[in-house]
């Protein structure tokens, strides 16, 4: 699949998906839109997709109000260049209570993310993420 990824890429990259779960779990969703492009897309996200930032500062806004605490262990960041794009897969484990009790929380969800990137003013940004569920625990 085309040339390998450099070690300071794959650095910036995991960067970047690893801030992606911390905003999500420590309470700065309203800011995860600065992680995307203009243009940028999180598919599969229940309810809707979100397609640009817009979409994506509103998702966040309404995310940090909700009495949420979740936590996404990601593991086993698979990049590579694809047609002159970088796309990468990581595995995923997330755990998500909406009460205050957390002792019962089991995975909510475990699967992968597909992602594209793209630099964006210097900066390695998502294009694209999709969310694909491999197992999903109903509460």
């Amino acid at each position: 699949m085309g040339k390998p990824v450099d070690f300071e890429t794959r650095a910036a990259i995991q960067a970047l998906t690893i801030e992606h779960a911390y905003k999500l779990d420590h309470g700065f969703a309203d800011t995860l839109h600065e992680l995307y492009t203009a243009e940028g897309e999180l598919l599969g996200l229940p309810p809707r997709d979100l397609i640009g930032r817009e979409a994506l500062q509103a998702w966040g806004a309404d995310r940090v109000k909700l009495a949420r605490t979740s936590r996404h262990v990601e593991t086993n960041h698979r990049l590579v260049w694809d047609n002159g794009t970088l796309k990468g897969t990581v595995c995923a484990t997330v755990y998500r209570s909406d009460t205050s009790d957390t002792s019962a929380t089991a995975p909510f969800m475990v699967g992968d993310y597909e992602d594209e990137y793209v630099q964006d003013a210097g900066e390695w940004k998502f294009r694209r993420r999709i969310i694909r569920r491999a197992f999903r625990i109903q509460s």
